[in-house]
């Protein structure tokens, strides 16, 4: 094996470590308690949900939850880590593939599914949307962070100073992932549609960094980290400003028969 090599789980990790990774998480959960009610013990699965940081927050507040991912050092870390901290008891590890999940578990029994920034990398969106559907109990909710292609024409002149990319990006869907290979965009208006398509109705939605990702990673200090989380959590869910975010995340209601 190359010397060089790191895999995807360990560089993952590392961007967890980063000022914006770790805004990410921080304001995806605390989207979680604007928008979901966690204010009673719930069955949770993190779907896809890598080495369970998620997770790890989630049992913290009281929830049995079940990681679910494809990666097995994703996994590994995740299990690890909640083993440490004494929270692996009301947690079970199970791995697989998204896109089938309801082959891995019974109909009906989660009361929320996390499924955060995934969805831009499979192959059958909308198949996804319908096996989540199935395994969440009646009115379940699902939590649903997706990569907001309205911000890459903003990063394409932020960053790249090219307004002839930025134009391109109005059409052009496409994502180069680094460390997660090639991803699509897909529009609010097309989330939304495959929801309701798979049985979701639609209750918020809230942005994830609208501003954040415009100061680099090296002038963070904890008092800016601090000042713009308090910013960001405003923007989030304010017009106009939750329609630029860096993420969109969505909360939708399992519809009832």
């Amino acid at each position: 094996m190359d010397n060089d090599y790191e895999s995807t789980a360990a560089v993952f990790a590392r961007y967890q470590k980063s000022a914006t990774g770790h805004l990410r998480y921080m304001l995806a959960q605390e989207n979680l308690t604007k928008m979901h009610n966690l204010s009673r013990p719930a069955q949770i699965l993190d779907a896809a949900g890598g080495n369970g940081l998620n997770t790890d927050w989630l049992l913290r507040q009281g929830h049995s939850v079940t990681l679910f991912d494809l990666d097995p050092e994703m996994l590994l870390q995740g299990k690890e880590r909640l083993k440490r901290l004494n929270l692996a008891a009301r947690c079970d590890f199970v791995q697989g593939s998204i896109e089938e999940t309801d082959r891995f578990f019974p109909p009906n029994r989660f009361n929320l599914i996390v499924c955060h920034h995934i969805l831009e990398y499979l192959n059958d969106p909308a198949q996804t949307l319908r096996s989540l559907s199935n395994v969440a109990a009646p009115a379940g909710e699902l939590s649903l962070v997706t990569l907001n292609p309205v911000s890459e024409v903003l990063r394409a002149i932020v960053f790249h100073k090219d307004a002839n990319l930025a134009k391109a990006k109005l059409e052009d869907y496409s994502f180069d992932a680094k460390w997660f290979g090639n991803a699509k965009l897909f529009t609010f208006e097309q989330i939304v549609t495959w929801c309701t398509e798979s049985g979701w109705t639609l209750q918020d939605f809230r942005a994830i960094r609208v501003l954040a990702d415009y100061i680099p990673d090296s002038e963070y200090d904890d008092e800016k980290k601090r000042k713009v989380f308090q910013l960001e959590d405003t923007l989030g869910g304010l017009e106009p400003y939750r329609q630029i975010g860096r993420y969109l995340q969505f909360c939708f209601k399992k519809i009832q028969p």
